[in-house]
């Protein structure tokens, strides 16, 4: 049992830190590494945040409780209309997939299948970081700004 953890921690491990390293890499050049980015989120995307912290919390601790209610109101958050801020087929897909990743972490912790749960949080972390990755990319052709 210990063995398989390591192994799932282990991986885990290697996951977060290669999704880490496209972040860093896909900074823009000039970007200030000093540069207070926390100081620019939203108060959701704080929020957003605090839950996913919640559920690295609980896989770490194995603490269900814990795992299962900051996923299950991180899905709730991805419901509200300040997630939903642009109106694209893929931007739909991307929610969708959160959304599955949340239950999958939920049902998991329900489950108290710690190996799923921490599995589940990677394939959640992914979406995130490929979805701010779309929006990044596409943002001026996305959001547009009405002129005069």
């Amino acid at each position: 049992m210990k063995s398989s953890l390591s192994i799932t921690l282990a991986v885990f491990a290697l996951l977060l830190t290669s999704v880490l390293s496209m972040r860093l890499q896909a900074d823009p050049p000039g970007e200030s590494a000093t540069t207070d980015r926390a100081s620019r989120l939203t108060p959701l995307m704080r929020l957003k945040l605090e839950k996913s912290k919640g559920i690295l919390e609980g896989v770490t601790l194995e603490d269900f409780d814990k795992i299962a209610s900051n996923a299950r109101a991180l899905k709730l958050l991805s419901t509200e209309s300040g997630w939903n801020v642009i109106q694209t087929r893929e931007y739909a897909e991307q929610s969708r997939d959160f959304q599955r990743a949340t239950d999958l972490i939920a049902e998991a912790a329900d489950e108290q299948d710690i190996h799923r749960a921490a599995m589940g949080y990677v394939a959640m972390t992914v979406h995130c970081v490929e979805c701010h990755s779309y929006m990044r990319k596409h943002r001026n052709e996305l959001i547009e700004v009405p002129r005069e």
